[in-house]
């Protein structure tokens, strides 16, 4: 790795630390007003810092997928990637709602993504892809599996504070938007993720020769009835009016599938199989 792109590292490493830190809610912090926290000098610092950080671990992300014309595959790298979507749509949704406290879900995974990109031994299958049509196939699925696994953690969120309201004598939590937020955010989310995967899924059959020759129909297979989840749910919220715990639940079990079908398999192949 050269001397620049480590460089680049070590500050963006930094610069994540400090945005965790002007995240974390101090004693006489409150977010009880969704208005007033988008006008706070302490949220517009973390925001602004973070898309600092963002812009370091782009370029660092971009130099260890990429070589020279093709796309280095390990898992490690391919982290990266999905960290950088993470944090980057947090960051964009921050400009318009007040949900900074979510920094303190995304910079942990940016930064462990980057740390173990920089000084973790990538897997043995480390494949590389060097045809351009697939190259946009697989930054379109890794876009979409980040944004879709964005929303998993926001439901676990959303979970965390409906509970949390329902139980009596406790208050809505500081660390956390409100309940309203989190549901609009989480849908948005959802819808955007379902975009990015049916793109996925159909310049998957379009630019993948031969799927079974590639070992990768059951990622077809798979994925398509992931995208199945995602949509009954988002047309049952619109129907019957469905949210709460059962957009969790149906957020939750789509994702696990697509979990199964990429991080499972990629793990397995790299790290046990050694293919």
């Amino acid at each position: 790795m050269s001397t620049p792109v480590m460089v680049v590292s070590l500050l963006t490493l930094g610069l994540y630390v400090y945005v965790f830190r002007l995240a974390w809610p101090g004693p006489a912090q409150s977010i009880s007003d969704p208005e007033e926290i988008n006008k706070d000098t302490r949220a517009a610092a973390t925001r602004w810092v973070a898309i600092v950080a963002l812009i370091g671990h782009i370029f660092v992300a971009r130099e260890l997928l990429f070589d020279d014309q093709s796309m280095q595959l390990s898992i490690i790298y391919v982290a990266n990637v999905v960290a950088v979507v993470m944090t980057l749509v947090v960051a964009l949704v921050s400009l318009r709602l007040p949900i900074v406290r979510l920094f303190l879900l995304v910079i942990p995974v940016a930064f462990l993504t980057l740390f173990l990109g920089l000084f973790a031994k990538p897997g043995t299958a480390t494949a590389s892809v060097s045809n351009t049509p697939l190259l946009a196939h697989i930054l379109i699925s890794l876009v979409a599996y980040s944004t879709l696994m964005l929303a998993a953690f926001q439901s676990i969120l959303l979970a965390v504070l409906e509970r949390r309201l329902r139980t009596p004598g406790k208050q809505a939590s500081q660390w956390l938007p409100p309940l309203e937020t989190m549901e609009q955010l989480l849908v948005a989310m959802l819808w955007i993720g379902l975009a990015l995967l049916t793109a996925s899924i159909f310049s998957g059959f379009l630019f993948l020769e031969d799927m079974f020759a590639q070992h990768v129909s059951h990622h077809i297979v798979i994925t398509s009835l992931s995208w199945l989840v995602y949509a009954f749910f988002l047309i049952g919220r619109y129907v019957f009016g469905w949210r709460g715990l059962t957009a969790v639940r149906w957020t939750l079990v789509a994702f696990t599938l697509l979990v199964i079908v990429y991080l499972g398999s990629k793990f397995v192949l790299e790290y046990i199989l050694q293919r």
